[in-house]
């Protein structure tokens, strides 16, 4: 089984079934049909950025990259981290704070009311002195933002950006990152632009192909509690011709398929491959 990893500083527990919803926002609209897709008004982006930006969150984010580190030389990641170490990290934010949303499992039911993708937290990348780079991930807490967690890589904050005039969103289960426009989702990666083709589909094609894929393993499901977490691979849905087939779907333990670990220690995200 071939994998590739990527790295969280926390545990997450968010899938296909959950969806980790913030305070009061604004509306964004998600085209034709469906109900307007829920964001982060304003003030809410500019008191994450402060968060973000705060020396705690610096210091977290160099303890992280101390720990990749350890990690991709072999050695336990649970260890103290010394000042100086972090020091020489010296992290900087690269980007503005954007929203993540992702696919939405009352639209995969099929409920005709149901937006595309949910709002599912804030995320803003950051990168170290030696070259490594890293998202973080904030969602509200009360009246506030808190850092929930930290990732190796920058999709969740790169893909984002991408919205233009639409609605980016991620289908985690194959990790394909889509923009939704004017009635139309299209891919904005390769394993997106598999599932959808390069012209993207119609919203009513792209709920056909993901009702398809995931009805029958949303919670509560004999899929679920068999435990078979994984190993899935769609079809690619479309048939004009651009070939290949779609990626398998991720670990269902949670969007974007992180494993749970102690908080401070370093987890693998992985992406799992048919035999």
């Amino acid at each position: 089984m071939r994998t590739s990893a990527k790295l969280a500083a926390s545990a997450v527990t968010a899938g296909i079934g959950v969806t980790m919803l913030a305070g009061a926002g604004t509306a964004l609209a998600a085209g034709p049909g469906p109900s307007p897709v829920y964001t982060p008004s304003p003030a809410d982006t500019a008191a994450a950025a402060k968060v973000a930006a705060a020396p705690a969150a610096k210091e977290r984010l160099a303890t992280f990259f101390v720990h990749l580190d350890q990690h991709q030389s072999g050695k336990l990641t649970s260890q103290s981290v010394s000042k100086a170490a972090k020091a020489a990290k010296a992290p900087a934010l690269d980007s503005a704070v954007r929203p993540v949303y992702t696919l939405n499992p009352a639209f995969v039911k099929g409920r005709q009311d149901a937006p595309v993708a949910t709002f599912a937290y804030l995320a803003v990348g950051a990168h170290s002195a030696t070259g490594q780079h890293a998202t973080m991930w904030l969602t509200r807490q009360g009246t506030g933002w808190t850092i929930m967690n930290v990732i190796s890589g920058t999709d969740e904050a790169a893909y984002p950006a991408q919205a233009g005039g639409g609605t980016v969103f991620t289908e985690p289960q194959i990790n394909g990152w889509y923009r939704l426009e004017d009635g139309r989702v299209t891919g904005l990666n390769p394993t997106a632009t598999t599932s959808v083709g390069r012209r993207g589909v119609p919203v009513a094609a792209y709920r056909t192909l993901v009702r398809t894929r995931y009805a029958d393993k949303l919670p509560g499901s004999p899929y679920q509690r068999s435990g078979r977490l994984g190993g899935y691979t769609p079809r690619t849905g479309v048939g004009n011709g651009d070939g290949g087939s779609a990626a398998p779907l991720l670990s269902a333990l949670g969007a974007g398929g992180v494993l749970a670990a102690a908080a401070g220690t370093v987890a693998v995200r992985r992406r799992r491959f048919p035999r």
